[in-house]
């Protein structure tokens, strides 16, 4: 058990799960002390101005690429940690186990004044892979430290790092990669596997199939795609289980546990590790290493809870009742905007529904702060309390129980606190967010699916998934991933006996009667129909009927010209009945001229912020005249004309007097594009075209 230390005390909630990417060039820029260190030791105490606990990691510096150096020792804090038996968990942030070495990127705590965190929360911390000398974090992957990573980190900086002692761990690395590449290695094959989809963090067992793994593990490893930060899949990232989970190991089999909460040092309880998700796995012994021929599917993920009993072990953690009803009561705190409080109720409603977790929410309380106090807070941050590029957290408590403080096998869930950023530009309507906005009840949904012991996954339509893009909406639990993982959660915990309770809860009792909900959600609209008509001279006339709606809000009308670029921007929006059991008919009309071939859809918006798409219909120009919208113009007008086959049209704006004042191309091949009209002084002019088939001519007013 690592030492307790009382003074100076790290600040609590710092690191999180809901990330939006920080680039490199920008936390270099931005990050006032980068180091290249490692780290030494770590002691976990409770947090300054908390109940909570922090864990703070000593760290031996080898190089400073920006920044000075304290004249003390360095060290990073990171919420959480295991004193005792009690363990507190933030999910989805840093792994910084003791002999972890890596690039730092710090700055100070403005919650603890003299103690620094990670700029970026996860993303300040590029940790090196010692076997590969390749370097990751969350979103990506450097395939060398010397040479990508601190190539990229020049460029960013302008400036070369200073050396401060030699790095004689990377040093010996370099030269045991060399020397494994030069060796004539054992040839590492895998010919199969099975099952071809399981869970992890359920004590799951996977079963490898091959030839040369080595008669025994040795420094032999199996490595799983890491759910927390996959990286590109071009150059993936990855996690490793712990050692404890190693079952068997023979030159032609290996059995392995795969885990939730890998890669954790013996040195301290309670470093999180990370997730293992969908992809291709690799074995690797002996220098030599395969990948696997087909990738491996994780439908679900669940927290285990990492100790040390002798060594590091995995154990599950149970849902408890703390609120006398057998769940756990949530309350809002002061920060928690008005606005935010529909799409979060949502997001509890979707996950009682789906999978019948007992959360409610009582009245408000006036604590604003994360703290181990009984309180299930949910609030919004103050100031600069979470880093750069965290949308949220989710912090969760447990208290253990066992034999004594080292051989703890029993866990119960006996608090959740969840924080939000409040400088993002939240979507907190029952409408899709815009390109520019993150959507507040996707990101709560995903945190909530936290708060009920659900890890990350590498599935692109989960709420679990790893990451959420601005624009994108998760708003239902997937059926096979998030409600199947939950479902084996709740079913856990209500088989517990009593004395895994540790006295600290009742027994947990699903919610078999959430309010709110139906036994199958009704097809909210049915359209029995949708076309596109050009009319020249007028535009496209869309229209589209239904048979019936049920708590339907807008169609949102889509358009694009080029099929293969994959966007569909927004054209108009036409408010829907809401509900309606005899056919309506819409209309919408696209003004623009038409040349060539253009596609619509229809985005259907529910009132609850569900989203349904309609077939897609084209419509194509029979008769190419010049046209030019909108005319009368302001700063840009839409041209588009006929166009012989190869051509590139040549346009020209002419004045009264027959003066040219605009000469452009337009792309080549295209038959309809934008021209400026930058600096074009009110009037009316005449619009020369030539697309290889003979001049056309238009009149075109131009306002201010």
């Amino acid at each position: 058990m690592a030492a307790a230390w009382l003074m100076p005390a790290c600040a609590w909630g710092q690191s999180a799960c809901s990330l939006v990417p920080v680039a490199l060039a920008q936390r270099v820029q931005e990050a006032p002390l980068i180091v290249e260190a490692r780290v030494t030791s770590q002691q976990v105490a409770q947090a300054a101005g908390t109940h909570g606990l922090a864990t703070r990691q000593q760290l031996e510096v080898f190089k400073v690429f920006k920044g000075e150096l304290p004249a003390g020792p360095l060290s990073v804090c990171t919420p959480g940690g295991t004193l005792g038996q009690r363990r507190e968990v933030v999910l989805g942030g840093a792994v910084l186990p003791v002999g972890a070495q890596g690039l730092f990127f710090l700055e100070p705590d403005p919650t603890a004044p003299g103690e620094r965190r990670l700029y970026a929360g996860p993303q300040g911390f590029i940790q090196y892979d010692l076997a590969t000398l390749a370097a990751t974090e969350p979103f990506g992957r450097y395939p060398s430290v010397e040479q990508a990573l601190y190539g990229a980190v020049a460029a960013a900086s302008g400036a070369a790092y200073q050396q401060v002692q030699p790095n004689t761990a990377l040093a010996a690395a370099r030269q045991r990669l060399g020397a494994r590449l030069a060796a004539v290695q054992a040839p590492v094959s895998i010919s199969s596997f099975t099952p071809a989809t399981l869970t992890a963090g359920t004590e799951a067992v996977l079963t490898i199939n091959g030839t040369g793994f080595g008669s025994s593990q040795g420094n032999g490893y199996v490595q799983f795609r890491n759910a927390d930060s996959p990286g590109p899949d071009a150059n993936p990232t990855y996690t490793q289980p712990l050692a404890s989970e190693y079952l068997s190991w023979t030159d032609t089999q290996i059995q392995v546990r795969v885990s939730s909460s890998g890669q954790v040092s013996t040195a301290i309880n309670g470093t999180q590790g990370n997730t293992a998700g969908t992809g291709n796995f690799v074995v690797a012994s002996g220098g030599a290493q395969a990948t696997s021929p087909t990738p491996l599917t994780i439908t679900y993920a669940l927290n285990n809870i990492t100790y040390q009993n002798g060594t590091d072990q995995n154990y599950r953690g149970a849902l408890g009742g703390l609120d006398n009803n057998g769940g756990y009561t949530l309350q809002y705190s002061p920060s928690f905007p008005a606005a935010a409080r529909a799409p979060f109720e949502l997001a509890l409603g979707s996950w009682a529904c789906a999978a019948g977790m007992n959360r409610s929410l009582g009245t408000d309380t006036p604590v604003d702060k994360v703290a181990y106090d009984q309180i299930n807070a949910v609030r919004f941050d103050v100031g600069t309390e979470l880093p750069m590029g965290v949308l949220g957290l989710t912090h969760l408590t447990y208290a253990g129980c066992g034999s004594s403080a080292d051989n703890t096998t029993n866990w119960v869930l006996v608090e959740t606190d969840y924080t939000f950023d409040s400088g993002t530009n939240w979507n907190f309507g029952p409408g899709a967010p815009t390109s520019a906005q993150y959507d507040f009840q996707s990101v709560a949904l995903h945190e909530l699916g936290h708060g009920e012991e659900l890890q990350h996954v590498i599935s692109p339509t989960s709420v679990m998934n790893f990451s959420i893009a601005n624009g994108q909406m998760r708003r239902t639990p997937d059926a096979d991933t998030d409600v199947a993982g939950a479902k084996e959660v709740i079913d856990y915990s209500t088989s517990r006996p009593a004395a895994d309770l540790c006295g600290n809860a009742d027994a947990f009792v699903a919610n078999t009667s959430p309010t709110g909900c139906t036994s199958s959600r009704p097809l909210p609209v049915v359209l029995t129909a949708f076309t596109a008509r050009y009319v020249a001279g007028e535009g496209t006339r869309l229209a589209w009927t239904t048979a019936t709606e049920t708590g339907s809000q807008a169609f949102v009308v889509e358009s694009q010209d080029d099929p293969a670029s994959g966007a569909w921007p927004e054209l108009t929006r036409v408010a829907a009945a809401g509900s309606s059991p005899t056919p309506r008919q819409y209309t919408a009309l696209d003004a623009r001229p038409l040349a060539g071939t253009r596609y619509y859809r229809l985005r259907q918006v529910d009132l609850d912020g569900h989203l349904a798409y309609s077939p897609v219909v084209s419509v194509t120009a029979t008769t190419l005249t010049l046209a030019a919208y909108p005319n009368p113009a302001a700063g840009l007008v839409h041209l588009s004309g006929p166009l012989a086959a190869g051509a590139t049209a040549q346009v020209r704006l002419l004045d009264a007097t027959g003066r040219c004042l605009l000469r452009t191309s337009g792309p080549a091949g295209r038959a309809a594009f934008d021209l400026p009209l930058a600096g074009i002084p009110a009037g009316l002019y005449v619009l020369a075209w030539d697309g290889g088939a003979g001049p056309s001519y238009l009149r075109l007013a131009i306002e201010q």
